[in-house]
């Protein structure tokens, strides 16, 4: 028996409160204000949703624009492309057709119109040569031949 031990333990307060006398709220108000409440808050969500769906709506109008403007650049930059080449070619078909003196220094277009008068006064001097079978240099066997006589009309310009 010593062994055993036996210990009692009072609680002080009481482990439930009582209810006072209040008063109990009414049901069939409680559910119209939940359903006052849930309706609201359908209706903000679909506010929301048409909100989202209208931003959404701009943010695609908005890319969709960013496209054809993109698309319509790179269209622009191919037909600029393009008629840069034919300008290209048109130059290219000028330039081709310019005569080469063009292109020549002044220094060398001298010495090929010398060159063209020596070729000139050979020719002649060959020709003239065939016909007379004048041989040595033609000009030591030119005869000169006396002036035209000046006429009253060109004097009267000479005034």
């Amino acid at each position: 028996a010593g062994n055993f031990s036996l210990t009692r333990y009072h609680l002080s307060q009481p482990y439930v409160n009582r209810e006072v006398d209040e008063e109990q709220p009414d049901a069939w108000l409680a559910a119209e204000e939940e359903g006052k409440r849930l309706e609201e808050q359908h209706r903000e969500a679909e506010r929301e949703r048409r909100e989202q769906l209208e931003k959404a709506h701009l943010r695609g109008s908005h890319a969709l624009k960013k496209v054809h403007l993109a698309q319509d650049r790179e269209r622009l930059l191919k037909e600029l492309e393009q008629m840069q080449n034919v300008d290209r070619m048109l130059r290219k078909q000028i330039v081709a057709q310019l005569p080469p003196q063009l292109f020549l220094p002044a220094y060398k277009r001298m010495e090929i119109k010398e060159e063209w008068q020596r070729e000139l006064e050979f020719a002649f001097e060959d020709m003239y040569s065939e016909d007379r079978k004048v041989k040595g240099d033609l000009i030591l066997q030119f005869e000169p031949q006396p002036l035209p006589t000046p006429s009253v009309r060109s004097q009267d310009l000479d005034i």
